[in-house]
């Protein structure tokens, strides 16, 4: 302020000085803008404000620092793919997101060296005036990257034919690169815009001069172009980036998938490797973006490929090699234990006039149409591991978009999660078809439990220890099956196989305890032979398998008793059984030396 008293004048006088002084250096200031002079533009803006011209002053300072970035930026736009397609040999491997990325670094770089002079010289609120220029100058020129992005793939956007799958894959790597730096991009600004507003003493009044459109958190504007052209690219990648998964998986199913013959270690084929790596790869873009729409919707795509396209093609290969494996298999010879080195199936990749056939996928092998079934059920759950992992990485639960989490895991889970248990379920029912398959060199052995007469002597069951005429002929012949199902199907499958292979011999088991008569010697025959099953089956698995023989370790136990004394203690004791009364009674009935009244079962088993 001018002391009092003081002449209009001498004021006239002092206004001319200002304007003219101002005008000096508004000349000089120009001057080194146009001369690219950082240090007599830093120089000459902190006149500014001295001068009452702070804000002037940070506008021209925002242009100065405009027009250099602009210029950096140019360099890199030249140096893109032209439009003709010709690519410079010493290309970068995705040169437009690193157009881009430079654009983003140039204003990260440019932030670091100058707000702190800003501030100083114009305060914090006019440092927002800086940001929103350097938000407003990444639009124009990141717009000019996307769009020469967009116009030199517009062949793959449009997805028209003659499109070269892994140009496709490079654009699609391309696209999720670059929506990611924008997103980086904006998430860095406006942290920094955050962190100026705190600064700001009087928010109210800064505040309510903010332009229209921008944030009170941040004083940037809310959508930039960038941000909004940016989701069109991305709503054009979703669409393509389904498109490309749905063709590689159909190549993967249809034309690489590739049997190794020389390899008996190699129980799959080459197809659900190279399915699930498909699939792994467009997650990972899709992760990558930070787009929750865009996983959502990949999610979507992905869930039909395995629920669609993936299991169509293992239920087909299932169905093509059954016959040929099941006419192959019934054959003795070809399930005896093959000489050292050799592949056990060797002679299923044979023709008919003893050729080695060529060009081998699941179709033509019905274990291997079986391992690749389940090590889908294997590579859905490690594909849901790794897609969590990737949400925890890419939406920390610290960072902005915290709370998409649940949603994110909510999506996968329903993603995959009902097509694992469809998976799942057509396993149980492809390994129940191979044990169809094995059946066939069972039966013999099974034969002479039909006619097996349990109700025996002392000589008989003497006979009975030395030639024994089921049990460990049947496990014999169990085993020889077991050692081929190990051999050519996975541990997995392969218990699943022999499960059920055993749940089918004890109700057989069952169905002739509950048929036949019983003497006390032929029920101990009995009780040995469901020991010797028993311990087999439980031998060859890694799982329990003791409880399925349950009910047949009851029957066994209730026709080896001696009176109806100790059957009254054993139904006393206090027990859940697996029998119902009426099968105790139908047991106790059968055994020829424990006579009982109907009286004396009506007062012991009631009904």
């Amino acid at each position: 302020a001018l002391p009092p008293g003081t002449d209009d004048a001498s004021i006239r006088v002092l206004c001319e000085a200002e304007e003219k002084l101002g005008g000096v250096v508004r000349a000089r200031f120009e001057a080194a803008i146009m001369a690219n002079d950082k240090g007599g533009v830093s120089r000459f803006a902190k006149l500014f404000h001295p001068l009452g011209l702070a804000r002037e002053g940070v506008e021209k300072y925002t242009e100065f620092i405009r027009r250099s970035l602009a210029e950096r930026c140019a360099t890199e736009f030249r140096n893109l793919v032209p439009t003709s397609g010709a690519k410079r040999a010493d290309a970068e491997p995705s040169p437009y997101a690193q157009a881009l990325t430079s654009t983003f670094m140039e204003i990260a770089d440019i932030v670091q060296e100058h707000q702190q002079s800003v501030e100083e010289e114009f305060g914090s609120d006019n440092f927002i005036v800086v940001l929103r220029g350097m938000v407003d100058e990444a639009d124009t020129q990141a717009l000019k990257v996307i769009e020469k992005f967009a116009k030199d793939n517009a062949k793959v956007f449009k997805q028209q034919a003659g499109c070269d799958i892994h140009e496709v894959g490079l654009v699609l790597e391309e696209t999720a690169l670059m929506t990611q730096r924008t997103q980086q991009f904006h998430s860095y600004v406006q942290n920094v815009a955050a962190g100026v507003v705190e600064m700001i003493s009087d928010k109210e009044a800064w505040r309510s001069a903010l332009p229209a459109g921008c944030d009170e958190e941040t004083g940037l504007v809310r959508e930039t172009k960038l941000a909004r052209r940016v989701q069109e690219l991305v709503n054009e990648y979703v669409m393509v980036e389904n498109s490309y998964l749905q063709q590689s998986v159909d190549k993967a199913v249809r034309e690489t998938d590739d049997l190794d013959p020389a390899d008996p270690f190699q129980l799959t084929t080459t197809l659900v490797d190279d399915v699930f790596f498909i699939i792994h790869e467009s997650l990972r873009r899709a992760v990558s973006t930070f787009e929750v729409q865009a996983v959502g919707a990949i999610l979507n795509c992905v869930s039909e490929v395995i629920g669609e396209q993936l299991k169509a093609a293992l239920q087909g290969n299932l169905n093509k090699s059954k016959g040929a494996y099941n006419n192959w298999v019934s054959h003795p010879k070809n399930i005896a234990t093959p000489p050292k080195g050799k592949h056990p199936l060797e002679s299923l990749f044979f023709d008919a006039e003893g050729k080695p056939r060529t060009n081998l996928s699941s179709a033509a092998s019905w274990p291997h149409s079986l391992n690749n079934l389940q090590q889908c059920l294997e590579n859905i759950d490690l594909l849901k591991a790794s897609t969590e992992a990737a949400f925890e990485e890419n939406f920390p639960h610290d960072g902005p978009d915290k709370d998409k989490l649940p949603m994110l895991h909510n999506l996968l889970g329903m993603a995959l999660d009902d097509k694992k248990a469809e998976f799942d379920s057509m396993h149980v029912t492809h390994c129940k078809d191979g044990v169809n398959m094995f059946l066939g060199h069972l039966r013999p052995t099974l034969e002479p439990l039909s006619k097996l007469d349990y109700s025996i002597d002392e000589a008989r069951y003497a006979d009975l220890q030395v030639n024994d005429p089921f049990a460990k002929a049947f496990v014999s012949q169990t085993d020889v099956v077991y050692q081929h199902v190990k051999a050519v199907i996975n541990a997995a499958s392969c218990e699943e196989i022999m499960r059920e292979l055993a749940a089918r011999i004890v109700k057989r088991l069952e169905r002739e305890a509950l048929s036949k008569r019983f003497s006390l010697l032929g029920a101990l025959q009995f009780d040995g032979d469901v020991r010797v099953l028993c311990s087999f089956f439980t031998s060859v698995s890694e799982q329990a398998l003791r409880h399925m023989f349950a009910r047949l370790f009851e029957m066994s136990s209730l026709l080896s008793l001696e009176s109806l004394d100790e059957l009254r203690e054993v139904l006393a004791e206090v027990r859940s059984w697996k029998l119902t009364s009426e099968e105790i009674r139908r047991l106790v009935v059968s055994r020829t030396d424990l006579p009982a009244t109907e009286a004396q079962l009506n007062l012991l088993i009631p009904s």
